[in-house]
């Protein structure tokens, strides 16, 4: 392998970098995408949420990377407390030099990166899980798409529902979204929000925004779509569709109703945890998972405390060669529903060991303990596993953004 040289890099250069490398990646070629309207995205991203894009470059070849790697800054629910995320998105190297290790070189500088700036999880989107996985990450529950005629939903405009729906479009009201989101995220364990809001993505592709309202208090919020023809040959597309009290589920379910003569058919993504089959009696929804699972890893084992935690105590010993600050002896209790964790003293002796997977997988919730033995994760015994259990129940951690 030839010596690399691994810095970040930043403004026109980045630029340069990043459209050569991650056009050709991720889409469509030739020809790559036009420069000039990807770079003013790409400047918005830079601007708001998108930092700490490295290059991999060959000995000698100054200026031409060959592999690139970012991150955005995120804030994450992870059972009940908000962190700071890391989410790692733009992974590409040229086809000359893949299978080189340069991407592996890239990431796990860019993780030590992102830890020293304070971020405690991250998360991303794979091409491919095995590889994420060997760097410590674990995969999350798979989203939803569910399918329905809103024909079904007739039922509603029946009810009499408390509260009422208000319409605007996002690139008019892009801050009633963020608000929306700021108060809906500590209800869904997972849910990750950019620090910033990609304004220039948003009102080039804008989406009607309907807010459930209660007692003048938004309770949910769906973003949605009209694709088709007029008279009722329309999709109605529904990329988010929150709710944090049942009444704002039925004033967004009696919204979707109210389209009946309008469109034929929903199409509603969904967190894992839903369960729109028992919404409405008739209302037979069609599903099928999304195509790709979000995985995520803690990122700094000593800043995790203050999670909620059910009565319990455990010391692991923590393997993580790519996050080597993460390596050693921790003691983790629940102290009054929180989690403390603390490095344990010189010398001590743990009571199971863990990889970073396997600690990931407990914080998550997304693997039961007694598959780490099995996994490569871990040897806890049958009653450390059974504390396990009790102190981090399983969960079904939702990620919500896309990047």
């Amino acid at each position: 392998m030839n010596q690399t040289t691994i810095r970040e890099v930043e403004g026109q250069e980045m630029l340069d970098i990043l459209h050569r490398l991650g056009t050709y990646a991720f889409n469509s070629s030739p020809p790559l995408l036009d420069k000039e309207p990807w770079a003013e995205n790409a400047r918005a991203r830079q601007g708001t949420s998108y930092v700490a894009l490295f290059v991999a470059e060959e000995a000698g070849a100054a200026g031409t990377g060959v592999a690139i790697a970012a991150s955005a800054n995120m804030t994450q629910q992870v059972r009940g407390h908000i962190f700071p995320m890391a989410g790692i998105w733009g992974v590409a190297t040229l086809p000359a030099a893949r299978r080189c290790g340069y991407s592996r070189q890239v990431l796990t500088r860019l993780l030590a990166t992102q830890r020293e700036r304070g971020y405690v999880f991250s998360t991303l989107y794979p091409f491919r899980e095995s590889f994420y996985q060997r760097l410590g990450y674990v995969t999350f529950p798979l989203p939803q798409k569910v399918f329905f005629n809103p024909a079904g939903l007739a039922p509603l405009l029946q009810w009499s529902l408390p509260g009422k729906v208000t319409l605007t479009t996002t690139d008019t009201d892009l801050e009633q979204y963020a608000a929306y989101m700021r108060q809906f995220q500590p209800h869904v364990h997972g849910l990750a929000r950019f620090d910033h809001l990609n304004a220039v993505a948003v009102q080039r592709r804008p989406s009607w925004q309907a807010v459930a309202w209660v007692d003048g208090q938004p309770v949910g919020l769906m973003l949605y779509n009209l694709q088709g023809e007029a008279p009722t040959e329309f999709l109605m597309r529904i990329p988010r569709f929150y709710y944090h009290t049942p009444a704002g589920r039925y004033l967004l379910l009696e919204w979707i109703a109210r389209h009946i003569d309008q469109a034929n058919q929903v199409e509603m993504w969904l967190s894992p945890a839903e369960r729109p089959e028992s919404w409405l009696a008739d209302l037979a929804p069609r599903s099928e998972t999304m195509v790709r699972a979000p995985m995520g890893r803690v990122l700094d084992v000593a800043k995790i405390g203050g999670l909620a935690a059910r009565p319990g105590q455990f010391s692991a010993h923590i393997s993580d060669p790519i996050c080597p600050w993460n390596e050693g002896v921790w003691q983790f209790s629940a102290v009054e529903g929180r989690l403390v964790v603390q490095s344990a003293p010189a010398g001590a002796t743990a009571d199971t060991d863990l990889t970073i997977q396997g600690l990931s997988a407990l914080i998550y919730g997304t693997h039961d303990p007694a598959d780490f033995a099995l996994r490569g994760w871990g040897s806890p015994s049958p009653t450390l596993q059974t504390t396990l259990r009790q102190m981090f129940p399983a969960g079904l951690p939702y990620l919500h953004e896309y990047f």
